[in-house]
């Protein structure tokens, strides 16, 4: 099976055509899940890296 790459899917980092603005309540929304402390798609999770970085086997 050949996978063929999808029309457009590649960007290159010179884009011309600027990108929309995010709705202002989903702004306020991922602002809200912040101050709660839960995690907001599209930003950094730290405890995520530090889970991701450690060896899987304990003692190896």
């Amino acid at each position: 099976m050949r996978l063929t790459p999808v029309i457009g899917g590649q960007r290159s980092t010179s884009e011309t055509v600027p990108r929309p603005q995010r709705e202002p309540i989903f702004t306020e929304l991922a602002e809200q899940w912040e101050t709660d402390g839960r995690l907001v798609p599209g930003r950094a999770d730290e405890e995520w890296t530090i889970l991701a970085r450690r060896f899987p086997w304990p003692g190896h």
